[in-house]
């Protein structure tokens, strides 16, 4: 449909709120059907034998033709009002059949009359006409473009009838017809902006809702979002970290991660009360390796002594190149003595290992010196200690393991 052929409401300032009042107006005309089927033919019993039979009863099926249609077109709306648009689409004929019922009503003044001019009945009759029409006003308030044709359809023939009747007693009645349709009217001007603030302020309600929840989902894909960032700048933070803490050459931990795990080593051993230790060792005459096979070639022992170690050193303990060809293996969990007979038989190990880039039967041996760390030792301490221990172990001929707890027994030059 064009929507410039639908009804007043589809083309005001405030369109949505004015079809949830058109929806509100149909949905109660729909429940006014029921009352007004039982009651009609109460009030036309009531009327026979005041009233010409014939228009007794042909009012009464007029009535009941246009309820009835009245309910069918409500109920297809209800079944298909979906958007505001839908709602202008069936609204026109509502309010048209919204009319006929005003004027079905109004004309009750020449089906229902009494023919006696003094009969009480008119009188009962005028004050059935008011209850209904209060009623009717409470169905048809929300949609004020159809006060002033409903008002003009209910009450056009009553009030033109008793302006023409010469009884005094209508003449009275009419004046208070009057000021009933003019309190009527000034009521239901006002309780249709009570509804429209209603239901102006239940659509702001709704708007600040969707709101609140649009901006609830766009944080949380914020936070989403954040989260994501967080992670990946936490993994290149750790990436970074790596880096900067791993050997260029052989891949293992180098002096810089060594420094700060030995601090950390340090604090948890004072704050648990543990005991930790340290080893120390590098390649016996590694130079010659060097100068005979070339510097490649020592690189290449130095890369294949990273993977050897790797694959020997118990659970717990890291490997760290302290510079050169020279090492530090730190064992948290181990006491001196559990390190010392570890590195010996790393040391084993590697005089019997087959080194790439030098010949098979080129000795390829390590010394290492091991120190046992006690709560509150110093770092550089420790390191001086492991230092020592392999410094005896180079001058005891190399190829051997020394204890910094043994040094004291050991024979000076």
């Amino acid at each position: 449909m064009n929507p410039e052929r639908l009804p007043w409401p589809a083309h005001s300032r405030f369109p949505r709120e004015e079809a949830d009042l058109a929806r509100h107006f149909m949905t109660v005309a729909q429940q006014s059907v029921p009352p007004a089927v039982l009651f009609l033919p109460l009030l036309a019993l009531m009327m026979t034998g005041h009233a010409e039979g014939w228009r007794v009863w042909s009012w009464v099926a007029l009535f009941l033709v246009i309820e009835c249609l009245l309910y069918r077109r409500v109920l297809r709306s209800q079944r298909e009002c979906v958007t505001p648009l839908d709602v202008f689409k069936h609204y026109p004929d509502v309010r048209t059949l919204m009319l006929a019922c005003g004027l079905a009503w109004g004309g009750a003044m020449w089906f229902l009359y009494p023919s006696q001019a003094s009969d009480p009945y008119r009188i009962l009759l005028v004050a059935w006409l008011a209850g209904a029409f209060s009623l009717s006003c409470l169905i048809l308030a929300p949609c004020r473009e159809l006060h002033r044709p409903f008002f003009l359809a209910y009450w056009s023939y009553p009030l033109l009838a008793l302006m023409t009747s010469p009884d005094r007693l209508d003449q009275m009645v009419l004046l208070g017809l009057g000021l009933f349709v003019l309190s009527q009217w000034r009521f239901v001007e006002r309780y249709r902006g009570i509804l429209f603030d209603t239901v102006r302020l239940k659509q702001l309600n709704q708007g600040m809702m969707d709101e609140l929840v649009d901006m609830h989902v766009q944080a949380a894909i914020k936070r989403e979002e954040l989260e994501t960032m967080r992670v990946a700048l936490t993994a290149a933070l750790e990436r970074q970290q790596r880096l900067l803490e791993c050997d260029a050459l052989t891949g293992c931990y180098n002096q810089r991660a060594l420094r700060r795990r030995l601090d950390e080593a340090a604090a948890h051993s004072l704050s648990a009360g543990a005991r930790w230790s340290l080893a120390m060792f590098d390649l016996d005459h590694f130079k010659r390796v060097n100068d005979a096979f070339g510097h490649q070639a020592g690189d290449e022992v130095l890369r294949e002594l990273v993977e050897f170690l790797s694959s020997l050193l118990p659970p717990g303990c890291s490997l760290f190149r302290y510079g050169g060809e020279e090492f530090v293996v730190l064992a948290p969990g181990l006491s001196e003595q559990q390190l010392a007979g570890q590195m010996s038989e790393i040391r084993q190990a590697a005089a019997q290992h087959v080194w790439p880039g030098v010949p098979a039967d080129y000795p390829v041996t390590l010394s290492a010196g091991v120190t046992a760390c006690r709560p509150g030792d110093p770092v550089k301490q420790c390191l001086k200690q492991a230092d020592d221990a392999l410094y005896m172990a180079k001058r005891l001929g190399r190829n051997r393991v020394c204890l910094a707890s043994t040094l004291g027994m050991m024979p000076k030059e």
